[in-house]
């Protein structure tokens, strides 16, 4: 009788262990996917000679391809660790606004990287040249294929989308000046740059500025995508660093003087599209 009565309770207690089993086989299903995506971002602030490298995610700065993590900003920082004989650590970063605050309490030492402005400069110290970009606008076409701003006075009374704190603000807010008409920026808070062409593509806004490789990688994923329209001239992209990180920043120019010049930076230019700059072209 009393096996009778432990028989239903086997019975349930095999089920229990298949059911456990199920749930740990799919938390190691999601760990492992999450171990393919980026690293989320956390503090900062490695001790000894690691530098924490803030890198801005994007198909031109940082990216992962199945199982394969890279990008200009990513191979360059690696080169220049093992040249300089420090590891970096990197920690991905979308909001750029978080990055910066970041890099100005220490938990970064170098956020890579964003085009050298006034207003950069005025709060962190930019390095010499790390490649050439320009802002781009980017659109959908109407349904008869026309563009419905083909220059910057078509954007008077409408809304531009571009990542917070993007030094993009800058350019909209100088070139609503020139044309003498408002444009609306909205910066959009935790989106980078990338996501906003996504947003552009499915229709769900109008107007994006962004970085001009970044909107060409986009255009590959949704040849829909018109990015036609420069909104800026051709930019310096800079690593940033804190204003006290002053022997890094010389350290870093130093190694870029003698990297500039080498065949491993012309082919990695040429591999990512991007375009070279020496620092003396920037004084």
């Amino acid at each position: 009788m009393g096996y009778k009565m432990m028989k239903p309770r086997y019975g349930r207690m095999a089920i229990y262990i298949l059911l456990l089993g199920g749930v740990a086989l799919l938390m190691g299903g999601l760990r492992s996917c999450r171990q393919k995506t980026l690293p989320a971002l956390e503090q900062g602030g490695s001790q000894g000679d690691t530098i924490d490298a803030g890198i801005i995610y994007g198909p031109l700065s940082y990216y992962l391809h199945d199982d394969t993590l890279g990008g200009i900003n990513y191979d360059m920082l690696r080169q220049m660790g093992a040249a300089l004989g420090r590891p970096v650590r990197f920690w991905p970063v979308v909001n750029i606004e978080e990055g910066l605050q970041r890099l100005s309490q220490g938990r970064f030492a170098i956020l890579a990287s964003l085009p050298s402005d006034r207003q950069l400069k005025k709060h962190f110290i930019p390095t010499s040249s790390i490649y050439l970009d320009r802002l781009v606008l980017v659109q959908l076409p109407q349904a008869d294929g026309t563009l419905r701003a083909t220059s910057a006075l078509h954007l008077a009374g409408d809304t531009v989308h571009i990542p917070e704190s993007s030094p993009a603000a800058e350019r909209l807010l100088n070139l609503s000046q020139e044309i003498g008409e408002h444009v609306e920026v909205k910066e959009e808070k935790g989106l980078s740059e990338e996501y906003l062409c996504i947003k552009v593509a499915k229709g769900e806004i109008r107007y994006a500025v962004v970085g001009e490789k970044t909107a060409l990688a986009m255009q590959e994923r949704y040849p829909q995508l018109n990015i036609d329209n420069p909104m800026s001239f051709t930019q310096f992209q800079v690593w940033v660093l804190n204003r006290r990180d002053t022997t890094l920043r010389h350290d870093i120019d130093t190694w870029l003087d003698s990297y500039e010049g080498s065949e491993g930076y012309r082919k990695m230019l040429e591999r990512y599209g991007a375009f070279g700059a020496s620092r003396k072209s920037q004084e």
